[in-house]
């Protein structure tokens, strides 16, 4: 977990600085697989299938938190799914209002990535 979270922490700083968050995620490695499946969404639909970024990010996160099939690992991929699928629904525009999108879901993959560094190293 330790490891991931340093990982997710580096990946998730594309975004404005964190703001403080009112409340701790009771799940936040599923919440983060969430923002990562709606990062993917919005990139495959604004920069075209190509785009692997977040879905490469995913399983990496896969590799050091739920390396082995099971029902965490099986949770995990479930969230990424859900948050793709409801990003794509959304239909965000490609330009301002993707960038926009973009920047709220990685400003709450901060979040949790802190709230995951605060939990596992301090």
């Amino acid at each position: 977990m330790l490891r991931a979270a340093v990982i997710l922490l580096i990946v998730c700083a594309a975004a404005a600085p964190v703001r403080a968050q009112s409340y701790a995620d009771p799940y936040p490695v599923e919440s983060l697989a969430e923002v990562m499946g709606g990062l993917h969404a919005i990139a495959f639909e604004c920069e075209g299938r190509g785009s692997q970024t977040w879905r490469a990010a995913m399983l990496e996160l896969l590799e050091h938190e739920a390396p082995a099939r099971g029902a965490y690992r099986d949770r995990l991929v479930q969230k990424f799914n859900e948050g793709f699928r409801d990003w794509e629904r959304r239909r965000v525009r490609c330009g301002a209002e993707a960038e926009i999108a973009r920047a709220g879901l990685a400003e709450r993959g901060q979040a949790l990535s802190e709230q995951l560094r605060r939990t596992y190293l301090e």
